[in-house]
């Protein structure tokens, strides 16, 4: 969203200028041009109403904050949407945040007091309603200019039902208990300011919100931090462990009662803590009071907490810290004092982002550990990498980073290598847009060594190649070996030494291995069988996939060999199929694994306004799309299904009326993207197996393949009149490319459309005159158009028909409409006028969203429309995009053994 300008209204709401912005939306200050008064006007993108995650945690801290009436608590006056944008009107406060003050070191012991007391009687309003903030830090409190502090941002909150005294669940008045927004396991907050419960992943009641307090409060009279680290590790091991420095040692002025306070607020367990903000809040007013503290009394007309304190006050309670195991089998667990733990935390994207491309999206650790970057796809459908440190809640974007493919971290933490368009690129955090450093048509993956050395998989089936950091030429590194039935060398990872490296050999049936090779030699060395991709991991550890599991081996690096037994570090799933690399890991003992990445994906029925009216076949779990095609006379679909035990891929006929499969193929190798013949007889598809090509089978199942064209290709449509098959290949300088295979004359195949950018998706009109294709030559994909002769030769100049990106186009059977997928996911449709010397087409219109795998090296198209224009049957993923958290394991290697 742009920033809005001076004179936008809102409704009644007159925006004034810019206040700011935050992770919920943007903060400007307005006037009330009812009441003549100036309030502070919070909106959350039009873009981002779409997204229901973000939607309802927008309107979660409205209702939490609205059903609060305190003085120390952040005012809303209104609630509402104004052109797609919800917005919070709440009271404008002049002053600063307490984080300004604190900058500037420690606070007046009086002061202190004086704040903490308003911030505890805030705390009792919010707790009495059954609201846990779950947020509190130094920047969530507002200071104004007549010295008030305003608590805001319940953006994190949690509301929970009221009890009765019967102990019945009640409604707290004035709100609903919202949906549960968060899972068990799935860290919320700032980490410097959570208590040890939120650091687990535990259920966090209103006594975190006790400990958030605490620090604060320790904070505002030592005027450092409470707790602190070198790294996410060290921080959360000083929350969970460490005891806060003394604030004698700090702060003279400090009495032994006020830091008995501090301490009984700061402890471990939240049962040995002040049961609630009330107790908390009388315990300062009394020492405020009593004048131990070395101040004078506090503003008697602050609001005071509830009597009956002393009934419910007990300063020791025994407990014990359970260590549990946190739902989705992400579990955490302290430390204690004698030996270190691994400590296991969940991440997931931040709220207006999503994991949608399966095999495709990537997390991966920094060396230092200090930094995760991932793939995302924001909500307007653009996707690309994304940079948060591991102690922060914030992530932002690397500008330019569009499409990314396989990213890979620098040895010094300070840049990255990624794949992106055909090209491998390079980009710097320190700023700067990413600088392309050679090409790449189908980057397989990279390292890069302290030398200054990236090694790189430029292709699906390719050897490797090393390139200076900085650019420069190519040189081979690797080649493929016929006698091993090689077909592609992919994820490499340096050595040490700089000098050697694993590797990944992708075999002609899909079988993969991982050897050892070296700059220095054409020589290499099998290190593992069958089991792959993998790492090398200090102080001297291979990590690998076996049946879907991670392993850790003992290695030693210099004689590249394995020592001793395989030790799991995560339960197998017994999926044989591993694309990429789903686990990376630090030098200090950070470890991220994304699990097996395989998303439920299932055919479905939707009609024109997207609503769901049936299914085809069960949910399964896919690598990548079905692509389904709809025979000719509407009654069959022809799918491409991987078996993920053999890793085998097939090609699949279903009776759409009977709902009953018919396997076409069984070849040990990948038959993917099938077409039908225009008679409906006949299946064309492309299968990577002995002899690599199109291959013609019958549709009764019956009879063997015929190969039709021996080469790497995809096939993607076949004529209405049966004289032209189109398909795409890949070539090095120019990408993907248009071909065409005539099936009459010499049947020779030729070259129909090329360029240094991608086209492909080609599809024929019915009657055959006009060819669409996606390309991106305008630096996003886009629809194209253009007339197709009969004697298969392109005629006059192309037609661009998306408007805001664009794949998978699928001309209706009667040629009045054409269908395609913008960037966002919508499905598109495009009014057509048939028959006409010219292509004549109305502008695109929405019919509702998506939800098939994205994945940019996903060729085929993933869905088809019935014959009348009225129903699709599309590849649609299950679940929510972001269901499974990836694993964030610290200090992983604690308890292995070499």
């Amino acid at each position: 969203m742009m920033a809005l300008t001076t004179g936008t209204r809102f409704g009644p709401y007159e925006v004034l200028g810019p206040l700011g912005a935050g992770g919920m939306g943007e903060v400007y200050r307005a006037k009330d041009t009812r009441l003549d008064r100036e309030v502070a006007l919070k909106v959350l993108p039009a873009s981002f109403a779409q997204d229901a995650d973000r939607l309802r945690r927008f309107e979660q801290e409205a209702r939490a904050t609205s059903a609060l009436n305190h003085p120390n608590i952040l005012t809303i006056y209104d609630i509402g949407t104004h052109e797609n944008a919800p917005y919070i009107v709440a009271e404008l406060l002049e002053g600063e945040e307490l984080r300004a003050q604190l900058d500037n070191g420690a606070l007046a012991p009086r002061k202190a007091i004086d704040y903490a007391q308003q911030i505890a009687a805030g705390l009792t309003a919010a707790h009495e309603k059954g609201i846990v903030h779950r947020d509190l830090k130094p920047e969530n409190l507002f200071v104004t200019s007549d010295d008030r502090v305003k608590i805001l941002d319940f953006g994190l909150a949690k509301l929970k039902p009221q009890k009765l005294s019967g102990g019945v669940d009640s409604e707290a008045p004035t709100m609903k208990p919202p949906e549960r927004l968060t899972n068990p396991g799935v860290v919320m907050g700032t980490v410097a300011y959570m208590s040890p419960e939120q650091v687990r992943g535990q259920e966090a009641d209103h006594r975190s919100d006790i400990f958030s307090f605490g620090i604060i409060l320790h904070e505002m009279l030592s005027g450092q931090r409470t707790f602190t680290g070198d790294s996410l590790v060290e921080l959360m091991n000083a929350i969970l462990k460490d005891e806060p420095p003394e604030l004698s040692e700090t702060n003279a002025r400090i009495s032994p009662q006020l830091e008995k306070i501090v301490r009984r607020c700061l402890e471990k367990k939240p049962e040995q803590r002040f049961q609630s903000a009330s107790d908390l809040g009388f315990a300062l007013g009394a020492l405020s009071s009593s004048g131990s503290a070395g101040v004078p009394p506090t503003d008697p007309r602050e609001p005071r907490p509830l009597p009956g304190w002393r009934d419910r006050l007990a300063w020791i309670v025994a407990g014990v810290t359970t260590l549990a195991l946190l739902a989705l089998g992400v579990a955490y667990f302290n430390r204690s004092s004698t030996d270190t733990r691994a400590v296991r935390l969940a991440f997931v994207p931040p709220e207006n982002l999503a994991f949608d491309n399966g095999l495709f999206d990537y997390v991966i650790v920094s060396p230092d550990g200090q930094k995760l970057v991932f793939t995302c796809r924001s909500a307007d459908g653009k996707r690309q990498l994304w940079v948060r440190p591991l102690d922060a809640t914030e992530a932002h974007p690397l500008p330019g980073t569009d499409d990314p493919l396989e990213p890979f971290w620098s040895p010094d933490s300070r840049s990255l290598g990624f794949g992106s368009q055909g090209k491998l690129k390079r980009v710097d955090l320190a700023g700067g847009r990413p600088q392309t450093l050679c090409d790449a048509t189908f980057f397989s993956g990279g390292s890069w060594s302290r030398a200054g050395v990236i090694i790189y998989a430029p292709g699906f089936n390719s050897a490797l190649f090393q390139i200076p950091a900085t650019g420069g030429e190519p040189t081979p590194v690797t080649s493929l070996v016929p006698a091993r039935k090689e077909a592609a060398h992919r994820n490499p990872c340096f050595m040490p030494d700089g000098r050697h490296f694993l590797y990944r050999i992708i075999g002609r049936e899909n079988e993969s291995s991982v050897f050892a090779g070296s700059l220095d030699s054409k020589e290499v060395k099998q290190v593992l069988t069958d089991d792959a991709p993998a790492v090398y991991a200090p102080p001297g550890w291979l990590l690998f996939v076996r049946n879907g599991a991670l392993l850790a081996q003992s290695f030693d690096a210099e004689h590249l060999e394995l020592k001793s037994e395989a030790i799991p570090i995560t339960r197998p799933t017994n999926f044989a199929e591993v694309t990429g690399l789903p686990f990376s890991v630090s030098e200090n003992g950070v470890l991220i694994w994304q699990g097996d990445r395989l998303r439920d994906y299932q055919l479905v029925w939707f009609d024109r306004a997207g609503k769901q009216v049936g299914t085809v076949g069960p949910p399964i779990k896919v690598t990548t799309a079905h692509t389904p095609r709809f025979s000719p006379d509407g009654k069959r679909v022809a799918i491409s299904r991987m078996d993920l035990q053999t890793r085998n891929r097939d090609i699949w006929a279903i009776d759409l009326v009977r709902n009953s499969p018919l396997r076409l193929t069984s070849d040990p190798g990948i038959d993917q993207i099938p077409i039908w013949s225009p008679d409906g007889n006949r299946v064309v598809f492309e299968s990577v197996r002995g002899v690599r090509g199109l291959y013609r089978k019958s549709a009764s199942g019956e009879g063997t393949e015929e190969l039709l064209l021996k080469s790497g290709v995809l096939s993607t449509d076949w004529s209405a009149d049966g004289r032209f098959i189109l398909y795409s290949r890949t070539a090095e300088k120019t990408r993907q490319d248009v071909w065409v295979m005539p099936l009459f004359g010499d049947r020779q195949p030729y070259l129909l459309l090329n360029s240094e950018f991608d086209e492909y998706h080609a599809q024929l009109s019915p009657d055959g005159h006009w060819l669409a294709y996606a390309s991106d030559e305008s630096g996003n994909y886009e629809i194209y158009v253009q007339p197709f002769t009969a004697n298969g030769k392109l005629g006059g100049n192309k037609q661009r028909i998306s408007t805001s990106g664009g794949k998978h186009p699928r001309f209706r059977r009667d040629g009045r409409e054409l269908f395609y997928v913008a960037a966002d996911g919508q499905m598109m449709a495009v009014a057509l006028k048939p028959g006409g010397a010219t292509f004549e087409f109305e502008t695109p219109k929405a019919l509702f969203k998506t939800r098939m795998l994205t994945g940019l090296l996903q060729s085929g198209i993933e869905y088809d429309v019935t014959a009348d224009g009225q129903r699709f049957l599309i590849g649609t993923m299950v679940g929510e995009a972001n269901a499974t958290p990836v694993s964030v394991i610290l200090n992983w290697t604690a308890g292995l053994k070499r």
